[in-house]
């Protein structure tokens, strides 16, 4: 441990020379742990999917708990070590050790090293997954202290790459890649995620999309039999199926993104001729518009459709062309520049959850050996996602990072050193003195001391 080789050199200062080694035993580099700890007791994130798991291993050969695996992978994902193999040496770190309930100098407490970890995500079975699944709908219904009046919620699909021989992942030509396609549903309003199903590279059908949805809905609809919800996604979503199965649900209506054809171009043409004079009307030698759109509406029922829809359009007429944009919705009331910028296009903030949760927290590191175990890889993220979406939302609230992305809370509240001493009763935590979120952390702290009581959960 204190060979010349594992010392580093750094250029000298007056007088001194520099070096480093490793040997700082009571040392980590994470505080993160702690704080994830504080926000998964109280919403019992890792006790519900613990719940959700069952374990068939024979107890004599159990070191690790499934609670522990699960608190222990969600929350180094959670502080930016989405590689399984960084557990062979944070599982030695007296913080992580500190976040799952462990002693951190006890010898005998060291976390699973990645082996165990592969062993943990390839053994998951098909009956895991569909429980887990239903887990994650069920954290989002716990969320709320009593039903909300109504819910939006928001569907989209993400390119997850793959860059070896995964099965299922196959050649996608939108993306030009070879690819998994999984599916995101998150609430529209506060960006908690309600579900992550990873699917294969190839373009959803309707009926899948129904299908997935339909459970949903109905797990939803069981604790929440009043609230009005929008179904909310683009033109991947705009099929048959996936309509007439929300049609067919009292109080919930949809608004899809519709593909244009030759008679829904012809239906528009009246509007997109006036949005070309408008446009050219406003032109001058010196003034160019940026771009010219007007709104219309008209029922329209596709060969496939068992009736007719409301379809907006969005005619809009710019320097480079037409840019025509088709939307079908069962919404009624409000008219069609409305219902097309104020709720259909605030859906593209699903985006930034998408680019938080697979490029902030890596969830497409989907590289096992197996579809199941690359499934379990996308929970365990999405897991790590919803703690920071809650630690951001309900811990950080009104603070300087209530609005952050899991990487901004990354580099400043959990990338900070940590001295830890452990004595017969106490174990105390010294941080820098000269912390630039001192102040941060004293608030966060308090609140995410008190813990509610350890009910919460009902794995039923």
């Amino acid at each position: 441990m204190n060979s010349t080789s594992e010392q580093l050199r750094f250029p000298s200062i007056p007088g001194h020379t520099i070096r480093a080694n490793f040997d700082g035993c009571g040392l980590s580099s994470d505080l993160g742990p702690l704080l994830l700890r504080g926000v998964d007791r109280q919403i019992g994130l890792t006790k519900r999917l613990t719940g959700a798991l069952i374990d068939t291993r024979h107890a004599s050969y159990v070191t690790h708990s499934h609670a522990d695996l699960l608190a222990q992978r969600i929350y180094q994902i959670g502080c930016g070590y989405e590689d399984g193999n960084d557990s062979n040496s944070l599982r030695h770190d007296p913080m992580f050790k500190l976040g799952t309930g462990r002693l951190p100098f006890d010898g005998d407490a060291a976390l699973a090293a990645a082996a165990t970890i592969s062993r943990f995500e390839h053994a998951t079975s098909n009956k895991d997954i569909y429980r887990l699944c239903k887990a994650l709908v069920e954290q989002f219904i716990a969320g709320f202290s009593s039903p909300p009046r109504s819910l939006i919620l928001d569907l989209d699909h993400s390119e997850d790459a793959a860059h070896g021989q995964q099965p299922l992942a196959f050649y996608n030509h939108h993306y030009r890649s070879t690819c998994y396609l999984p599916l995101m549903i998150f609430d529209g309003q506060s960006g908690a995620l309600v579900a992550a199903v990873l699917r294969p590279g190839k373009s959803p059908t309707g009926a899948e999309n129904a299908m997935i949805m339909r459970r949903v809905l109905t797990l939803i609809r069981r604790h929440f039999p009043d609230t009005h919800i929008l179904v909310r996604g683009d033109g991947h979503f705009g099929r048959p199926e996936l309509m007439q199965m929300i049609a067919a649900m009292p109080n919930i209506d949809f608004i899809f993104g519709l593909p244009g054809n030759v008679k829904l171009q012809a239906l528009a043409e009246k509007t997109k001729q006036r949005a070309c004079d408008l446009w050219a009307s406003l032109q001058t030698e010196d003034v160019v518009p940026e771009a010219v759109r007007l709104y219309d509406e008209f029922p329209y029922a596709a060969g496939s459709w068992q009736k007719p829809w409301r379809v907006l359009l969005k005619a809009e007429v710019m320097a480079l062309g037409e840019n025509p944009r088709f939307v079908v919705t069962s919404l009624g009331g409000l008219d069609a520049g409305m219902l097309y910028e104020d709720v259909y296009c605030a859906r593209g903030q699903s985006e930034n959850f998408i680019k938080h949760l697979k490029t902030d927290l890596a969830s497409d590191r989907t590289s096992c050996t197996s579809f199941l175990a690359n499934f379990m890889r996308l929970l365990l993220h999405a897991a790590a996602y919803i703690l920071h979406q809650q630690l951001r939302t309900q811990a950080l609230a009104h603070t300087t990072l209530s609005q952050a992305q899991p990487s901004t809370v990354i580099n400043k509240l959990f990338k900070i050193a940590v001295q830890v001493r452990q004595t017969k009763q106490r174990i105390v935590l010294h941080l820098p003195s000269a912390c630039p979120v001192k102040n941060l952390l004293h608030t966060l702290a308090e609140r995410l001391f008190i813990c509610v009581p350890e009910n919460i959960v009902n794995t039923s």
